[in-house]
């Protein structure tokens, strides 16, 4: 949010109208490289801890979180912390199509709401209520995520460990191509339904406290101003 809303100023600045649609994409894919370049050794260690470890093939069960911090520095060199980093980059056209639907969601609500409000004589408001924000949030997250899907799986794979000291898989398309061709075209989408029931409530829930926070905070600046 703090790099989606410094873009939206800058870009507002340079002529590009905030709220638009050209301004919302920028925006949102200079905060997903932004946030994803700053915290994927965190995803990554967090991925290779959740993975089932098999022995056979010269893979090894992490002890814990610096465990895991050694063993990958000592196998795979600081590259290792940033594997999946293209696969979360693709995912960066998550953020900005969700972003994108949900500004313009938003506007098209507050738009309805004030024909409303100016036919029963009350002042137009850019505000909207709670579940607007909310449900708004929640379909802008849930499209955007099945829209850009594969890169979820793409990412889990690219972090997985070396068996018997090969990698097999090596980049994002690479990746996608070989799951596409083993396993079928399903497989780009295995768990989404149980990704959809975290993040889309997630989604919501950080979007209205983030809408509720800015507007609580805006009437001190307004009341210093």
């Amino acid at each position: 949010f703090f790099s989606y809303e410094n873009s939206k100023k800058l870009l507002g600045t340079m002529g590009m109208r905030e709220g638009g649609v050209p301004n919302a994409l920028i925006s949102g894919l200079s905060a997903g490289i932004a946030s994803n370049s700053l915290t994927n050794p965190i995803w990554m260690i967090k991925t290779r801890c959740q993975l089932l470890a098999d022995s056979s093939a010269g893979q090894r069960a992490y002890g814990g979180y610096r465990d895991a911090v050694a063993a990958i520095y000592k196998e795979e060199g600081i590259g290792g912390f940033y594997k999946g980093l293209s696969a979360s980059y693709w995912g960066c056209l998550e953020g900005s199509v969700q972003f994108m639907i949900y500004e313009q969601l938003k506007a098209k609500l507050i738009k309805r709401q004030n024909l409303s409000r100016e036919e029963q004589g009350l002042p137009a408001s850019d505000k909207l209520p709670k579940i607007g924000y909310f449900l708004a949030a929640a379909f802008a997250k849930g499209t955007a995520s099945i829209l850009t899907y594969p890169h979820e799986v793409a990412r889990t794979r690219l972090r997985e460990q070396a068996r018997n000291g090969v990698f097999k898989y090596t980049g994002m398309w690479q990746t996608i191509g070989t799951i596409a061709k083993e396993e079928g075209s399903k497989a780009l989408y295995g768990g989404m339904g149980v990704h959809l029931m975290k993040v889309v409530p997630n989604s919501a829930i950080m979007f209205l406290t983030y809408e509720c926070v800015n507007s609580y905070l805006s009437r001190f600046t307004v009341i210093e101003d």
